[in-house]
């Protein structure tokens, strides 16, 4: 019986060498290294961008919160109600408007919640000159009840004290205490209240190390302050 030697040589340099082996398995390891490291990068990058975008959607939840309410300062006025009813200004259907601005806190009277019934609102810097970050709080209380008011809304890592500026009604810039409070015939010529929100997300950037930060500024008009 004749044997097929060549047969037989083929088949034994078949296979890998194991020089080959350890140098598939190399080319393997950093082929996978880079696509881990891609997919860390792109887990925190998107961290990063899902926070950013948390951190604006409430920074605008609260803007449109103290907006709302600013505008509501005054609310109802005793114009507007029949004379037979002999309401007073003491009374907790009439609001009295401003009642103190400065550029870290505003305080007002108003129907904020709709309900017929004025409360007092507050809404404040705390610390209040700093320094920062901070925290803007928004509080309330029933005007027949009085006191300090329950804080319930608050922003967070506020990078900017000053948060409030006065506006007359031609435009121009009132110039605001910082300690000693408006006399009233000054708050009644607040015509609008202009608002800055400089706020910074908790989580840096992954690749800068920077912290990303969300700045809005509105303004409130005051159309029931000056009664």
């Amino acid at each position: 019986m004749r044997m097929n030697y060549g047969k037989i040589q083929t088949s034994r340099n078949c296979g890998f060498t194991l020089l080959e082996l350890m140098v598939t398995i190399a080319i393997l390891s950093i082929v996978f290294g880079v696509v881990a490291n891609g997919i860390i990068e792109m887990e925190q990058r998107n961290t990063v961008e899902i926070n950013k975008v948390d951190l604006t959607q409430e920074t605008r939840q609260f803007m449109d919160q103290i907006t709302n309410d600013i505008h509501q300062a005054g609310f109802p006025t005793i114009r507007m109600f029949d004379p037979v009813l002999a309401y007073t200004t003491t009374s907790n259907k009439v609001a009295a408007g401003l009642t103190f601005v400065s550029a870290n806190e505003v305080d007002f009277q108003g129907d904020v919640d709709g309900s017929g019934s004025v409360s007092d609102v507050v809404i404040r810097v705390v610390p209040a000159g700093g320094p920062c970050p901070c925290t803007i709080q928004r509080g309330t209380v029933a005007k027949t009840v009085g006191g300090a008011p329950v804080y319930y809304t608050e922003l967070d890592n506020l990078q900017n004290s000053a948060v409030f500026t006065a506006y007359g009604s031609d435009g121009s810039v009132i110039p605001l205490p910082t300690v000693v409070d408006l006399t009233g015939v000054a708050l009644k010529n607040i015509n609008a209240i202009g608002i800055t929100l400089w706020v910074q997300s908790a989580i840096p950037d992954s690749k800068t190390g920077t912290f990303p930060t969300v700045t809005m500024v509105s303004q409130a008009k005051l159309d029931n302050n000056n009664w």
